[in-house]
Parts: structure tokens; sequence; C-alpha cells
């Protein structure tokens, strides 16, 4: 395939996340990246250099404006950390490039919600990046829950707890950055449920610690869908099995650990042996949303069908809720 029939992607912030997202590109036959832009002029040489080859070489824009504006790249992955996720957005939309920006889109729902007004108005694709959602172990998990494998389903568990060193100009303890445990981790929780369901919550309950920056390091809560609740702990100061449990009263799914980026899940109804899925991803993971971005961009359309807007507002307002109620109060707000 000649270098012009590839989708020509540009990424934003060269951190340990895009990484992973280049790297999953280097294994799409279609998909090349084109240029890279970074705050730190050295990290994005390096990056650059990581992701060249032979007969191709990654440019190395000088800004963010630089490269959104560069006329030979067709989408712009946005990695940088939460707080300025929604600045970068709305560049790229003003400018006519879609985009694929990580999760969380936006640190509040109302941010959110002015983007996808924005992309809708401009016309331009716009899509929250929910990895876990295209992993082919949970094609096989919303089958089953869709198939009623384990009948009514009353109540799901998960956890999404680390030990993470303290420290100071972290992003993940940084109030200023929109650091915390649950736009990080949380989130993974709060988007599965809603998937596994079709729909955010009807009410939400949660217990919510801070550390001495002010971001929210332990988070409990609860998510009543009315027939069915979910519940999760996520943790920068506890280590758990990270596994997620679907319970129905005709048997119980265990997505293993981590379930947000899990290979394999059981199925063990109460009449018949564990039915054992093992799902393999094809690179790294990553590839999966990337190439669904790609294929709504060249078909035009606006958004994904797998994380629709409604899907990530729902799990905004989830979000805007649990931090409301643990008293994180974010500065830049």
């Amino acid at each position: 395939m000649s270098m012009t029939d590839r989708f020509r992607w540009g990424i934003i912030a060269p951190g340990r996340i895009a990484h992973t997202f280049a790297e999953a590109l280097a294994g799409i036959d279609d998909a090349v990246l084109t240029a890279v832009a970074s705050r730190d002029p050295v990290r994005g040489a390096e990056f650059a250099r990581a992701y060249s080859t032979e007969d191709h070489s990654v440019r190395v824009c000088p800004d963010y404006d630089s490269l959104i504006d560069e006329p030979d790249i067709d989408g712009v992955y946005i990695a940088n950390p939460h707080r300025f996720h929604a600045d970068c957005v709305r560049r790229c939309l003003e400018a006519g490039k879609p985009v694929l920006c990580e999760k969380p889109l936006t640190v509040t729902t109302a941010g959110a919600e002015s983007l996808f007004e924005l992309a809708e108005d401009r016309g331009v694709f716009l899509m929250e990046a929910v990895w876990s959602r295209f992993l082919p172990v949970w094609d096989q998990v919303r089958d089953w829950v869709r198939q009623g494998a384990v009948g009514e389903i009353h109540s799901v568990h998960s956890d999404f707890c680390f030990r993470l060193p303290f420290k100071s100009n972290g992003r993940h303890w940084d109030i200023n950055q929109a650091g915390g445990v649950t736009l990080d981790m949380g989130i993974y929780a709060i988007s599965l449920s809603n998937f596994l369901f079709g729909r955010g919550p009807d009410r939400v309950q949660a217990s919510v610690l801070k550390g001495e920056s002010g971001v929210d390091i332990r988070t409990a809560a609860l998510l009543d869908y009315g027939h069915a609740v979910s519940a999760f702990t996520s943790s920068f100061i506890a280590r758990r099995d990270n596994t997620m449990r679907i319970e129905g009263n005709a048997g119980r799914i265990v997505i293993d650990g981590p379930f947000w980026g899990s290979d394999r899940a059981t199925l063990t109804r109460h009449d018949a042996e564990p039915n054992v899925a093992d799902r393999p991803r094809r690179i790294n993971g990553f590839e999966y949303q990337i190439e669904a971005a790609m294929a709504d961009i060249r078909a035009g359309r606006l958004q994904n069908a797998r994380i629709p807007w409604a899907d990530t507002l729902a799990t905004a307002r989830v979000i805007d809720r649990i931090l409301e109620d643990g008293g994180v109060d974010y500065p830049f707000l």
C-alpha cells in the first residue's frame, strides 16, 4: 500500500500512552504516524526517531497548533494530561481535524457537551478513546450479556487498584492537571458498566478519600441502574486483583484482571461447566479503537457507534457526581 493511501495520524503529547498508540499504529497496514508535537522538543524528537522507519520519517512539529494545521494529517490523537484535553480538541475541531482523544474527553460534562456541539456544527468526527470497549474479550462479554447467558443481571463488582508512589510533580497527584483516581482509573468501571447496561445509572453514591494535594486517591462508588447495581473501587493506595464480576440469577461472568485490558473471560452457569473465552489481541489492544475511528472518519461519520457521544456524556455525569460528593475542586474550573 502506498504512503498516500494510508490514514495519516498526528499525535499531540508523546507520553506513555502515546507510545502504546504508536506501537499499535505500526502494526496497522493502512495507517501511518505522520507527525508528533510536544511541549518538550527533546521528547518529541526522541519519539519521532523511535517510530520512524527506513522509508518513512515521523515529523516533529514545534507546537500543537503547527501539527493541527498540517494539511497532510487525517486525524489527531490527543494524549496530554486531562486538564488540557478540551483546549486541544477544540483547536482541532475548529481546524476541521478529526479527533480521537484519550479518556476522559474533558474534566466536566459541560465541557464535553460544548465540544460535541462544536463537532456537530463543524461536521468533524470526535471520539473519546476508551480502548477497553473495543477489545475482543469485551465483544464476547457483551454478547453473553445480550444473549441472557447469566440470566437477569443483578450486580457488577470491579476494582482498579494499585499502590502508586507519591510524586509531587506527577500528573496523577496534581490537582492542577486534573489528577485523581476517578478520572484516571474509575472511569473504566463507569464506562464499561454503562456499556453493559446500554445507559447511564439512575443514581450514584460514592465515598471519596482525598490526598494532601486535593485529588481523590480512593473512590468507592455504587451505580444504581434500577434492576441492577455496579459497585467499584479505584485506588492509588491499595492493591486488588482488578477483576470484574457480573452476577446474574443464572450464573456469573468473570473478566480476568486487569478487566479493562483483559484477554480472558469465564462464563459459569449454575447448570453447566465453566466456559472460558480466550480472546488475545492482535497487537497491544489499541489497534481496535484506532481502526474503528479510521473507518468512521473515512465513511464521513461524526461519532462512533461503540462509544457514541451520549455514552461519553453518561460517564461524565457519573464522574461529576462522584467528584462533587467527594469535594474534589479543580482550581482551573
